[in-house]
């Protein structure tokens, strides 16, 4: 049986909101009441299910209507807004309810009223994968019937998004809230005017009213977007074999058949922020003498699969012109912040392609880009540029390069595989090629990659001392200096081994994984070497 205490709130929000204010009447905290009442109310998958998507409501139509937005927060740089917490009349002030004129109301009682609601911009998730929605319960943003606004506060230029204005009233919620951020934001949406911290860069451009979502309550998501469990048993005789088969199907919808480099990117794509002190952050890789695009389709195919493994995907097609004429930290112009095509959110993969990088000059801008996205492959951490001064923001993107040399021309990665395609031509081509595997598997694919993503590894005390042994008795047996092994090589050599542990869905580094991490080390830089690179 529906409770009519969630009918209600679906068909009038308002007026769930001024009974519940009727009802309680506490201003100072009534914000977090709020927050509290409606979480309350939705708290079951099947009920929140029933809240309707922002993009199927059409505010010019039908104002005030109950919606969620699955959205990555861009800007909280924005001056907090003041509002009446109790109207002339004695109702509900705040999530868009205000009287018309203040006239009767004294200076002291209006002072008194007076509270802070938290002013955000919050846009479309950029690199959604399309598979998301339906996981979630929801739609993928493919089209809108709320109007589109502001193109420059969304990562990737040309691309369609919604970009909406966000209230936030419960503000000690509100304060918690970072760029780049995924949240599911549950509110009450309007037409409103832009914040008028905004209106000086505004002014001259679009300046009209825009999509605004008065929160009721929100809902933070894991980095992996939607839940998964470390480690994973699938429904399979073993999880080695779901593994092989994933990588199987990597390599050969992704990588034309080359299963040893679908090894490090399966490796490089579970990878995320371990640690920050000591620095345990994900190793970027390079798949070098990767053919360029010859023919009508210039994305890899890999962008695809990895698409329909993971939540998140970006695909950044470097050229001059995207260099020299774009910026890829965001900046504050105006007291706007104009967003940066590397602002990302947490968990996401980034393809990089070097292929379209012809002969040519780079600008100062262009300068500043690449040292932007060196920075945050390296330190996973991206600045974000303001009039007076420059802010560091952590990020946890996982990086993929592809480059036509036989080494990334830009960029030092921690790893660099050279590529042994079976067709070249099989590298790039429509999504529509990718041959899917079953529904079931392809679930299974993803709840290993996405588990193997949340987990964490140890060493036990017999594998560290078996660790720490092999290591002295590798550098004794060195026959050359170039060959001794260093301390950075031991470190590399324990980034690789905690990976395949989280691959293979395991909590702790084995002797047999140490082992198998350096076997396939060991047959990477074989590869360099018959290929030509020491």
């Amino acid at each position: 049986m529906v409770s009519s205490v969630l009918v209600d709130a679906l068909s009038d929000p308002t007026r769930s909101l001024e009974e519940l204010y009727d009802a309680d009447r506490r201003i100072v905290d009534f914000p977090a009441t709020v927050a509290a009442h409606f979480s309350n109310i939705f708290a079951s998958e099947d009920a929140f299910s029933e809240i309707p998507s922002i993009y199927v409501v059409n505010p010019m139509q039908k104002d005030r209507c109950l919606v969620k937005f699955f959205a990555m927060i861009q800007d909280t740089s924005l001056s907090p807004e003041m509002y009446l917490a109790k109207r002339s009349d004695g109702k509900c002030g705040g999530w868009g309810l205000a009287d018309d004129s203040t006239d009767g109301l004294d200076y002291e009682t209006t002072r008194s009223y007076l509270r802070e609601n938290t002013v955000l911009w919050a846009v479309t998730v950029p690199g959604e994968s399309q598979w998301v929605a339906s996981e979630m319960d929801a739609i993928s943003f493919t089209r809108s019937t709320v109007p589109e606004s502001h193109p420059h506060k969304f990562p990737v230029a040309g691309t369609p998004h919604l970009g909406v204005q966000v209230k936030v009233y419960d503000t000690s919620r509100g304060g918690l809230l970072k760029p780049t951020d995924v949240v599911t934001l549950v509110g009450i949406l309007t037409i409103e005017s832009i914040f008028s911290s905004m209106a000086a860069e505004l002014e001259s451009s679009n300046s009209g009213p825009v999509p605004t979502l008065h929160v009721l309550f929100s809902r933070s998501l894991p980095a992996t977007i939607i839940p998964r469990v470390f480690p994973y048993f699938p429904a399979m005789p073993s999880i080695e074999m779901l593994r092989h088969e994933l990588i199987t199907w990597i390599a050969d919808e992704g990588l034309a058949g080359d299963k040893d480099a679908a090894e490090w990117v399966l490796l490089c794509i579970i990878a995320r922020v371990q640690s920050r002190t000591p620095p345990i952050l994900p190793p970027s890789l390079t798949i070098s003498k990767f053919p360029p695009p010859t023919g009508r389709w210039s994305t890899p195919t890999l962008s695809t699969v990895l698409s329909h493994l993971l939540p998140i995907v970006d695909t950044l097609h470097l050229s001059l012109d995207v260099l020299n004429g774009s910026s890829f930290s965001p900046e504050s112009r105006n007291e706007d912040l104009h967003s940066g095509r590397l602002q990302l959110p947490r968990g996401s993969v980034c393809v990089v392609t070097e292929g379209g990088i012809t002969e040519g000059g780079l600008n100062d801008r262009g300068v500043m880009n690449l040292r932007a996205l060196q920075e945050m492959m390296t330190g996973q951490t991206l600045e974000y540029i303001f009039p007076f001064s420059r802010f560091a923001f952590q990020t946890d993107v996982a990086f993929v390069v592809l480059s036509e040399g036989r080494k990334s021309t830009f960029f030092q990665t921690h790893i660099n595989i050279k590529i042994r395609p079976d067709n070249a031509d099989e590298l790039y081509g429509p999504a529509e090629k990718i041959r899917l595997p079953s529904t079931e598997t392809l679930d299974m694919f993803r709840d290993l990659v996405g588990g193997a993503k949340m987990g964490t590894v140890t060493v036990g005390d017999l594998v560290a001392k078996h660790i720490q042994d092999d290591f002295v008795s590798e550098r004794k047996t060195a026959l050359s200096p170039a060959e001794v092994v260093t301390s950075d090589d031991l470190i590399h050599q324990m980034t690789v081994a905690r990976l395949l542990t989280l691959s293979m869905h395991q909590s702790e580094i084995s002797i047999d994984i140490w082992n198998r991490a350096k076997v396939l080390e060991a047959n990477r830089k074989t590869r360099l070497t018959t290929l030509g690179e020491k």
